[in-house]
Parts: C-alpha cells; structure tokens; sequence
C-alpha cells in the first residue's frame, strides 16, 4: 500500500492525501482489513479528521471519485470550499495533529490502545503520538517533522 504521509499536505492540510490515497483504495475494495476496519472510524485518525472539518464521509468519497484516480487538484478545490475548511482552522488542525494521540490531546486512549496492539514490540520513546506511531510502522520514523 503506498499511503502519503501523514504530515504530507493537499490544500494546505496534512492528512488529506493520505485519506485520499485511502479512500481511493477503497473505492476500488483495495483497502488491507488491517486499515479499512479504521477507515473513517470515529476513534481514528479518520474519524477525528472528519469531525474537525464537520465533514461528510459520503461527500469526500463522492470528491475522491469524481476526481478520478490522480486529480489532487480536484479533491484540494472540493475541500477548500467545505464551510469547515478555513485557512484558521487547517492551520489549528496542522498543529494539533503532530500531537493526536499525546496525553490531554485528542486520540490519546486510541493511541494507547494502539500501542498495546501494534507497537508493543517498539519501546521507542519517540513513538508518541498518531504521527510518529504512523511513522514507526511504516519505517520512515527518521523523517518525522517534529517529535
């Protein structure tokens, strides 16, 4: 599966090319189990995604698919015109999403589930946060922005 990373920017918005990549994936019944089972889920990354920008899981699949299999441009123009979707807050969410899953952060008991689940075998200190976990597993820790 090749998924952007999750500080990876469309519109100015980390996340969303990854949840494009994802739901083109889905579109096409390509999602692992392991990820579809959290696709869009309300705990998840996804989840906290869509309520941040008050966004229809419905609509931004409509987007992804009438954009077609390559057209970012597309999606970035349906996203900024979401009534959510104000510079103010993809710069609020840029911020807060280095830190999903930190204690007092959104996704903190999800992460530490996660963790219990998926990066047991870790012990790294810098896996402490969705970012960094995401990292982690997919083996591009090293490249995090900020830890």
């Amino acid at each position: 599966m090749n998924l952007r990373r999750p500080w990876d920017q469309l519109a100015g918005c980390m996340w969303l090319p990854r949840f494009v990549d994802k739901t083109r994936l889905h579109l096409v019944h390509g999602l692992p189990k392991d990820v579809a089972t959290f696709f869009e889920h309300q705990l998840a990354t996804d989840g906290v995604f869509l309520n941040f920008f008050d966004l229809n899981l419905d609509d931004i699949v409509e987007s992804v698919r009438a954009a077609g299999p390559q057209s970012d441009d597309t999606v970035a123009t349906w996203f900024r015109a979401q009534p959510g979707a104000t510079p103010p807050r993809i710069a609020a969410w840029n911020t807060q999403a280095f830190d999903l899953g930190k204690p007092g952060q959104p996704m903190h008991r999800s992460f530490n589930w996660a963790c219990r689940r998926f990066y047991n075998s870790a012990r790294n200190p810098r896996i402490n946060s969705v970012f960094s976990g995401i990292a982690w597993d997919e083996g591009y820790l090293d490249e995090l922005p900020i830890s």
